[in-house]
């Protein structure tokens, strides 16, 4: 990265912090998030994974426990 290019996602303890703002909020809403979905959440943030990433890691999940 150059000097003229802006930092690409957040640091994971900024991340982590979004989240715990989050919290609260989905929390008022009666949602809550599981521990492999925040960290999921986190990876995002920090642009680690895409969207498409989390997406597929879901749906693994969630064919995993209907079995």
């Amino acid at each position: 990265m150059n000097d003229n290019e802006a930092p690409r996602g957040l640091t994971e303890a900024q991340a982590r912090a979004e989240y715990a703002r989050l919290a609260p909020i989905m929390a008022i809403e009666g949602r809550t998030m599981d521990e492999p979905t925040q960290e999921l959440l986190v990876q995002l943030l920090q642009e680690n994974i895409t969207l498409d990433d989390a997406l597929d890691s879901i749906l693994l999940r969630r064919a995993q426990t209907e079995q």
